[in-house]
């Protein structure tokens, strides 16, 4: 039996609409770097939104529930500064409608080089959201530990929490 050849004409006609579609997108691409006025492709290269511009330097937090999607709204967070080897409360505050502190935890005067923590209350906050979870739930008190080195500089704290794991990062 020879090799014989079976023609799959539904399958050929894949293949070259895949490589016209790929084509196209190349040749758009390069149109697109021919124009004198075309946006820079990739992420943006700004040094921040523009209403921060002029934004004295400060220490903000955004808590977010990924359990419910949504702001951390009733979120009690308690602002503590390491002093002789332990945190000593500075101020205890509770997350407005859009998951922020309604002032900056640090700004002027306050605004100084050193060691911070913030400790979210997660259980009582689900609690209080009626969040149906297991008993005794698995995370507490969550601990976020800073430290501010350079006091020119503005830190944002975006947080991000559920019932079974956190993570934040410096945002700008």
């Amino acid at each position: 039996m020879a090799n014989q050849v079976v023609s799959h004409p539904a399958r050929r006609q894949f293949a070259l609409s895949g490589l016209a579609l790929g084509a196209a997108t190349i040749a758009s691409r390069g149109a697109l770097a021919q124009q004198p006025n075309a946006a820079p492709a990739g992420p943006a290269r700004a040094s921040g939104p523009i209403v921060l511009h002029g934004v004295s330097p400060r220490l903000t937090v955004h808590a977010l529930d990924t359990f419910h999607g949504a702001a951390a709204t009733g979120l009690r967070i308690d602002f503590s500064r390491l002093e002789g080897g332990s945190y000593k409360l500075l101020r205890s505050t509770v997350m407005n409608a859009n998951g922020r502190s309604d002032d900056p935890l640090l700004i002027g005067e306050s605004y100084q080089a050193g060691d911070y923590e913030l400790l979210l209350h997660v259980d009582d906050y689900f609690a209080g959201r009626k969040a149906v979870l297991p008993v005794p739930p698995f995370l507490t008190k969550l601990p976020v530990r800073i430290r501010v080195a350079n006091v020119a500089e503005r830190i944002h704290l975006p947080i991000q929490f559920g019932p079974w794991s956190y993570t934040y990062s410096r945002g700008s």
